[in-house]
């Protein structure tokens, strides 16, 4: 069995906690920019009830191969517009998102837990989040640093 690791992730994003929180609970705004570039979510299967033990459920889909990957947790913590925890039970996971002022912008901070090594220490899982937090700066029409 393989030991489990912590992944931290920073980036900056020229907007507000309370616009970023929006991007986050808003199925409408979560659908176009959470997932890495090449997936895509569709917005049918998201299900984001935001409230300690709600949903928090989508189904990224590969573009080249239509494979799909369900995401399928809950919220365990909720503290608009600052601060997101959600579980995957079945797995054994959580992730946390930060949102805090940081001079003109808002720093996001995603904490992971309960991720294989092999995960945490592979370069491509922290470029995919980069693209995601790209995409939501494009989303936003807004700058966006990595601040690792």
């Amino acid at each position: 069995m393989s030991s489990t690791s912590v992944l931290t992730i920073r980036h900056w994003i020229a907007t507000t906690p309370e616009k970023v929180w929006e991007a986050y609970t808003t199925p409408e705004l979560f659908h176009r920019f959470f997932s890495p570039e090449g997936l895509s979510i569709p917005i049918e299967t998201v299900v984001l009830e935001v409230w300690p033990g709600g949903r928090c459920e989508c189904v990224m889909v590969f573009d080249e191969t239509g494979e799909e990957s369900p995401n399928i947790g809950v919220f365990t913590e909720v503290e608009k517009p600052h601060r997101l925890v959600g579980a995957e039970p079945s797995l054994n996971f959580s992730s946390t998102q930060l949102f805090d002022e940081d001079g003109e912008g808002t720093l996001i901070t995603i904490i992971q837990e309960g991720l294989p090594e092999e995960i945490v220490s592979n370069p491509e899982v922290r470029e995919a989040f980069r693209s995601s937090f790209r995409k939501l700066g494009k989303l936003l029409g807004v700058s966006t640093e990595n601040r690792d």
